[in-house]
């Protein structure tokens, strides 16, 4: 068979990962800083350019996962999440355009979450959540071994859930620390691991509002794992001690006893799961 890649990118509210997919496994990729602030056309553009960087004679698609809500059939991202002009964007045609090759768009947790439930084919896990904690907070659902996202895109979204003076995504993401703290999240893991006790506290205080996020992924979902990615991941062993204790109100205890969260081991679990995303389309077709 001959040999061919794929573009895979994921991208975020401050930074883009974009990768070459090829024989199973990402052979290259970079992270660079995403201006969410810039308008579709010069965004469009930014994303072109990170494209041309690693594309090869080879490549046969670009498979994309974006924070928001996506029509995968079409291409087309509603209200992306922190990137303020993309209210509505016909990404995969504009996409095309521009490169002149097929392009598969998806939303960067169902990515994730793809890519993390791949990585755990033959360990029996058939029910997963997988939480991106960074500049927003995202869900994306694998039930019975298949990716679910309901029927408008949208099955998972918990961070929209009313909460306190906003929603979840308000206190379960990197807004929480610079809202309430004024300071960003990777500051304050510095002070912590230091012994400041503020910021000590401002991670407790966020463990026990993800511990909320867990509730609601319980009652509806009750999977067997919940895997956290995303920037604030990086300060997993700072808040994770809070999400369980606050865990022991849940009145149903023998799910909880049941249930394993752990923190995403692979900075490329959506891009890989993009690529198979996009592969899985092409035997739907």
């Amino acid at each position: 068979m001959k040999q061919s890649s794929i573009v895979v990118i994921d991208l975020g509210g401050t930074k883009i990962n974009v990768g070459l997919y090829r024989n199973g496994c990402i052979e290259k990729s970079f992270i660079q800083l995403f201006d969410a602030s810039q308008g579709v056309q010069d965004s469009l553009l930014f994303i072109k350019a990170c494209i041309e960087q690693v594309l090869a004679e080879d490549t046969i698609a670009i498979a994309i996962g974006v924070p928001g809500i996506v029509d995968v059939k079409t291409g087309i991202v509603f209200g992306a999440v922190n990137i303020a002009s993309w209210s509505q964007v016909s990404l995969k045609q504009d996409l095309q355009a521009l490169l002149s090759l097929p392009v598969y768009v998806n939303n960067d947790v169902n990515c994730f979450v793809k890519g993390e439930h791949l990585k755990l084919r033959g360990e029996g896990i058939e029910d997963m959540v997988g939480l991106c904690l960074g500049t927003g907070l995202g869900s994306g659902l694998v039930l019975q071994n298949n990716l679910h996202t309901g029927v408008n895109g949208c099955a998972g979204e918990i961070g929209s859930f009313e909460y306190r003076k906003g929603v979840l995504e308000d206190y379960c993401s990197g807004k929480f620390f610079t809202e309430h703290y004024q300071e960003c999240g990777a500051v304050l893991a510095e002070k912590s691991r230091a012994g400041d006790e503020l910021a000590l506290d401002a991670f407790r205080q966020f463990g026990l509002h993800l511990s909320v996020a867990v509730k609601h992924l319980l009652m509806i979902i009750d999977p067997q794992l919940i895997v956290i990615g995303g920037s604030v991941a990086n300060s997993y062993d700072l808040f994770i001690e809070s999400v369980w204790k606050n865990l022991a109100d849940f009145p149903y205890q023998n799910m909880v006893s049941k249930l394993t969260i752990e923190k995403s081991r692979d900075e490329h679990s959506a891009l890989l799961g993009a690529a198979h995303l996009y592969l899985e389309s092409l035997r739907d077709c």
